[in-house]
């Protein structure tokens, strides 16, 4: 499995990501940057290897008790929550800008064309983990190594729940949109993974 980036702003953001989330979706962020940067180097596309772990550990940081709300979309409240803990951890504007940018988006359908690698890696990997998308462009042996070193621990069980919730929570969110138009919670339950 390669190397993940432990550059101090990395290991801030592993930090926050294991202090305030399940086991399933700490697992889920970390495949989320190993598919993401798989995807941009068969692409040839280079990237910042610290901006985006930050983005992919961070990514989710909305749908967890310590930093969702009820009013705030989890991918903006996360977003938001990333960029001031960057800023306080020392990163320049410019690189918490970019991690808030790439949890902002990272739902968006059409971020995969994004220009900025860094945000188009954190939807990537993100898709490949939840619902599968790409997976078939990622070597087998890549994946099975992943999921080996990274198991789901029922992260399928974990999703449905608390995106249905906040779908319910947020009926203007860009989630409830995806629940609604796209059968998302199906989508995420059907993914070629086990849990």
């Amino acid at each position: 499995m390669p190397t993940l980036p432990d550059s101090a702003l990395a290991v801030a953001a592993d930090e926050l990501l294991t202090t305030c989330s399940p086991p399933p979706l700490v697992n889920h962020c970390r495949r989320t940057y190993l598919f993401g940067t798989a995807l941009l180097e068969s692409r040839h596309r280079p990237y910042d290897a610290e901006a985006l772990y930050v983005a992919a550990m961070l990514h989710d940081l909305g749908l967890t008790e310590l930093w969702g709300d009820e009013v705030t979309p989890f991918e903006q409240r996360g977003a938001l929550v990333a960029e001031i803990t960057m800023l306080e951890r020392g990163a320049s504007p410019r690189f918490a800008g970019l991690v808030r940018d790439a949890i902002a988006l990272h739902l968006e359908l059409d971020t995969a064309k994004d220009p900025r690698p860094e945000v188009a890696g954190v939807h990537l990997g993100a898709a490949v983990d939840v619902l599968g998308l790409r997976l078939d462009q990622l070597p087998k042996d890549l994946v099975a190594d992943v999921l080996d070193g990274l198991p789901r621990l029922g992260l399928k069980d974990l999703l449905t729940t608390v995106l249905r919730h906040e779908a319910e929570a947020k009926p203007t969110s860009r989630i409830a949109g995806h629940v609604a138009q796209l059968d998302f919670v199906r989508l995420v339950a059907a993914a070629p993974f086990d849990g």
